[in-house]
């Protein structure tokens, strides 16, 4: 699982002054850190080597990365695109005939995105680039004898300021759930999908056993948790603002919801997300002195 963002290199086309071309990098780090921040498997992809990349025409990224003061942020730019799960811009095969153009010009970036559900992202330098969604026209071959092309146009996902970030903070956060197979993927990946949850050992087996019909499911009703204690301030409310069907259990059926917790004492953890099909759990109990949930079970109901 990865949040994929895709360089943009048509928008490293603009004829400007280095100081101008420096503010833009300034924001574009910004931009990469906001999204990091909410997923940590985020990856940075780009056809050209980045030390390749010509920000502005005559400037290189190699020559912004090579200042002291910028070695630091480049180092950490790397480490995004060395998560990249592919070396390419695109996986073998995934472009095949298919085409994009963004105002008459080949636009790689752009079509990546498009064709891996990911986010292109872009150097601030004109307003063009000043969107959340950016229109591509799209070229496909037909099964037609004659070799006739398809042309279409697609919104594609896009940032290059934070507030774009906030637009597709739910894409951010949901990004690869869809894909999951198995549940021991959701365990290998849960420090990124779900930052505000912990999770009791015996969770892992849990994952690992869950049925095949309620991994997506059961993922996307942990992030509806997560995001729901992430938005959660403690001091005013004692209780988070639930997305999600969440309910303590009966008075009658609190018995199975006891727990060792990580410190060794048993607990209550009797409030319950649930998930389909029927009857899919989730239990955990708040931790509010740390701004968190722990997860002691997911699965079948308790004591069905």
């Amino acid at each position: 699982m990865r949040v994929l963002l895709f360089f943009n290199e048509l928008s490293c086309t603009v004829v400007l002054p280095k100081e101008k071309v420096d503010d833009a990098m300034k924001q574009f780090v910004g931009v990469l850190r906001k999204i990091a921040a909410q997923r940590g498997d985020t990856a940075l992809i780009s056809e050209l080597k980045l030390a390749e990349v010509e920000l502005a025409p005559g400037y290189y990224l190699g020559e912004w990365s090579g200042r002291p003061a910028n070695r630091d942020l480049w180092r950490w730019i790397r480490g995004l695109q060395n998560r990249a799960p592919f070396s390419s811009v695109l996986p073998p095969g995934a472009e095949d005939g298919a085409e994009y153009f963004w105002e008459g010009r080949p636009a790689k970036g752009l079509g990546a995105a498009h064709l891996m559900d990911g986010a292109a992202v872009s150097l601030p330098v004109a307003p063009a680039w000043g969107v959340p969604w950016v229109r591509a026209r799209c070229e496909t071959l037909t099964d037609d004898p004659d070799g006739d092309i398809h042309e279409d146009y697609v919104e594609v996902r896009h940032a290059s300021a934070p507030d774009h970030v906030d637009v597709h903070h739910e894409w951010i956060s949901a990004a690869g759930i869809s894909e999951l197979l198995h549940g021991s993927e959701i365990w290998e990946a849960r420090a990124d999908l779900y930052p505000h949850l912990l999770f009791l050992p015996q969770t892992e087996q849990q994952f690992a056993e869950l049925e095949p019909r309620w991994v997506v499911p059961g993922a996307r009703e942990l992030l509806r948790i997560n995001e729901t204690i992430g938005q959660w301030d403690p001091a005013r409310s004692t209780a988070p603002a639930w997305r999600s069907h969440v309910t303590p259990e009966s008075a009658s059926r609190k018995h199975h919801c006891e727990f060792e917790d990580f410190d060794g004492v048993v607990r209550l953890f009797d409030l319950h997300g649930r998930f389909t099909p029927n009857p899919g759990r989730v239990y955990f109990r708040l931790v509010p002195e740390q701004r968190k949930a722990t997860i002691a079970h997911v699965g079948r109901k308790l004591g069905a």
